[in-house]
């Protein structure tokens, strides 16, 4: 299929949580057995069960060799000591193919995280080749921020780009050639901090060369990115897609937990003051609410972006290796919330990360086996107090309690993929906003609605964004044919929940 990426739905893979296959208590633990198979090899068996779930896009964190020096904790797979060496705690290359053309046989897409910012400060180039980062006054390597287990790498030189472009290359031709002759591989990349490379103009120069050297298919560049005008900068120079990271900010900023754990709205956080990206959205929440802050969200894009197929599309997420999990974070509601709304409009890839389909809480391991992190979450008390609590990076998989819940999650996915993929107009369609006439004060909306039109044909769709029931007026969301939700007679939508009509 030539046109892919304004369909797909993305799962994210850590293969290291794919590892954590440890005893759940001291009996297993008396019966255990040495594991028979790699991680790579471990998904590789299992993939057929991804095709149950719906997604089409199996996404892996970078699998390449870790380094060692200056390493925090157990390693992190963004300080990359060789980008053409399999990590081998993961796998083999070869174990990696077969995992690619199976992934192609069952109509899978295939993208792996790449890193251009930065290496391991023994990436084999700091040897072979220490021109190609920077340094400081004094002729030593240096890093961004406080990332000590990494070396910056320099743009500025030429024999840098060009070995950058081979390795993506490397990846995307290392199947050899196809049935039709032409050169096979992964399908593209996820671009850890695309936009934090010292010259962006890398981008102008690369990606249209390896767009045309594999012309025959479509190709996702998937930015990492942060801002709003960063994207659209990295649109301008080529990549077809970027972390909508406003869209997870809103979830983050104006979302909180009860005292019970519950989703809570607690939008007086001074990050969403004080991001300046983020401040409009904030502005247009105190004047319109919840649901003005996330329609600001979306136009942004939608005031500029062309239609689909073809134009950038947006990751859309409550989850990520990096952020922690949603339902840690905010509570189920706002996840349930924001993920309907992710697979209702338009320019936007949904972002599963692997475990969130079973209610996963915790955050897998980045740098540590176990450690406090700071993706915690603001609760408050009953007494109307505010506090923080810190999140924890721990090696394991800890999903909702009980096997219902569980299935209840699973579901819950599975429903939203099976409706995206059986309503074109959700991908393909274009995109108005509707006015829910909610019977509410005009700073207190928390009901965000919205027509997807395609060759005549309308879908309407309300997502109610707060934690209280809401009564629509507008005529729209009263009548029609119900292919996903409800809403009363009344026109009552019950908290965190969307109903879907056709006209």
């Amino acid at each position: 299929m030539k046109h892919w990426i304004h369909r797909a739905i993305n799962y994210q893979i850590n293969l290291r949580a794919m590892a954590a296959r440890e005893p759940r208590n001291p009996f297993e633990a008396m019966d255990e057995q040495p594991l028979t198979l790699s991680p790579l090899a471990y998904v590789t068996e299992k993939m057929a069960q991804l095709q149950d779930l719906g997604v089409t896009v199996l996404h892996l964190m970078p699998p390449f060799t870790m380094g060692v020096e200056q390493r925090k904790g157990i390693g992190s797979p963004y300080a990359i000591q060789d980008y053409r060496s399999i990590n081998p705690e993961l796998g083999t290359e070869a174990e990696l193919a077969e995992f690619v053309r199976k992934a192609h046989r069952l109509g899978f897409k295939v993208i792996i995280g790449m890193v251009p910012n930065h290496t391991s400060p023994d990436n084999v180039w700091t040897k072979s080749n220490p021109d190609y980062y920077v340094k400081d006054q004094d002729g030593k390597i240096t890093y961004d921020l406080d990332w000590h287990d990494t070396a910056k790498l320099d743009y500025t030189q030429p024999g840098l780009r060009k070995a950058m472009l081979e390795i993506y290359d490397y990846w995307l031709s290392f199947l050899g050639q196809d049935d039709q002759g032409q050169p096979d591989g992964v399908d593209g990349f996820r671009i850890d901090m695309a936009h934090f490379i010292n010259d962006c103009s890398f981008w102008d120069e690369v990606l249209p060369q390896l767009k045309e050297k594999h012309k025959s298919r479509e190709l996702l560049f998937m930015a990492e990115c942060y801002g709003t005008d960063n994207n659209k900068g990295l649109f301008k120079r080529g990549m077809n897609a970027a972390y909508d990271d406003d869209f997870y900010k809103a979830l983050i900023y104006l979302y909180g937990k009860a005292s019970d754990g519950s989703t809570a709205l607690l939008p007086d956080h001074e990050a969403a003051k004080n991001n300046g990206d983020f401040r409009p959205k904030y502005e247009a929440f105190k004047q319109g609410g919840l649901a003005a802050a996330v329609e600001k969200c979306l136009m942004d894009y939608e005031e500029e972006l062309p239609p689909v197929p073809g134009a950038p599309c947006l990751a859309r997420y409550v989850d990520n290796h990096d952020e922690g999990r949603g339902i840690y974070r905010v509570g189920a509601g706002a996840v349930q919330a924001m993920m309907r709304l992710a697979f209702l409009t338009p320019h936007s890839i949904p972002f599963l990360y692997c475990g969130q389909e079973f209610g996963a809480e915790n955050r897998p391991p980045i740098h540590e086996r176990i450690q406090p992190c700071d993706k915690g979450y603001r609760m408050q008390a009953p007494n109307g107090d505010i506090y923080y609590r810190e999140g924890v990076e721990f090696e394991g998989n800890l999903y909702a309690r009980g096997l219902e819940a569980r299935q209840a999650w699973y579901q819950f996915y599975q429903e939203l993929i099976k409706l995206r993929k059986r309503e074109s107009v959700l991908t393909d369609g274009d995109f108005s906003l509707l006015d829910a006439q909610e019977d509410c004060a005009a700073n207190e909306r928390q009901v965000i609605a919205f027509t997807r039109t395609l060759d005549g044909k309308t879908l309407t769709c309300a997502v109610n964004l707060g934690p209280t029931a809401r009564t629509v007026k507008a005529a729209e969301l009263l009548t029609g044919e119900s292919v996903y939700g409800s809403i009363g007679k009344d026109g009552v939508l019950a908290p965190f929940t969307a109903v879907v009509l056709r006209s």
